[in-house]
């Protein structure tokens, strides 16, 4: 019985899982199109792209949390090199 309780909770967990904000290291790329893509599937809904102190800044929102989010990208390499909860 707690096998089978068990097995469920894992296997209704793993939507959640999938849908988990980007993480450092990510590339999600440095084309609008292509980076909006890549941060949606990741689970960050985007409003807008900004260029901010060199880096291409992603104002989005974690869609788990409902909470607005700062994802900085490098322009040249399109990896995520910040995140950052939006004050």
């Amino acid at each position: 019985m707690k096998l089978k309780l068990l097995s469920i909770l894992a296997l209704t967990s793993m939507p959640m899982a999938a849908m988990a904000m980007p993480v450092v290291g990510d590339v999600v790329g440095t084309e609008p199109e292509a980076a909006k893509a890549a941060l949606e599937k990741a689970g960050c809904t985007v409003n807008e792209f900004e260029a901010e102190d060199g880096k291409i800044e992603a104002k989005c929102t974690d869609t788990a949390t409902q909470k607005a989010m700062e994802v900085y990208i490098d322009p040249a390499s399109g990896k995520v090199t910040d995140i950052k909860s939006e004050d």
